[in-house]
């Protein structure tokens, strides 16, 4: 079965539980919004379907029920395997990014105080002309 993730947001606050926000497509025929790369408390990462919450009757608590499922393991296992996939790709994107944002402000950080420096040395050498 073709399994493929048509979109995929990163969380930014990294003590969220939640780590990433998918759409997958299901032979390009039925796509699932709402799934979620959640960090467990062991930390664990792992891909949760879309749920929908009530209140039990009985006890007035907040309950969760799957909006839908995989009717077997193997289904189950690839649709993780595919999100994780592609979330771990994407957190690399964004790593490399900042690397790279860092290393170019660091480099503006440098040539400006190499700037700075140089109107230093010039004065210097005007005063001993």
């Amino acid at each position: 079965m073709n399994i493929s993730v048509k979109n995929l947001n990163l969380t930014n606050d990294p003590n969220n539980i939640t780590k990433a926000i998918a759409t997958i497509s299901i032979e390009d025929m039925f796509n699932i919004e709402g799934v979620t790369v959640k960090r467990s408390k062991e930390d664990n990462i792992y891909v949760q379907l879309p749920q929908r919450s009530y209140y039990d009757k009985e006890t007035q608590e907040k309950r969760y029920k799957d909006c839908c499922y995989p009717t077997n393991k193997e289904l189950r296992e690839q649709i993780s395997k595919t999100v994780l996939d592609t979330y771990y790709e994407k957190l690399k994107e964004r790593e490399d990014m900042q690397e790279e944002s860092q290393k170019k402000t660091s480099k503006s950080v440098k040539s400006k105080s190499k700037k700075e420096e140089v109107p230093e040395i010039e004065e210097d050498e005007e005063e001993v002309i």
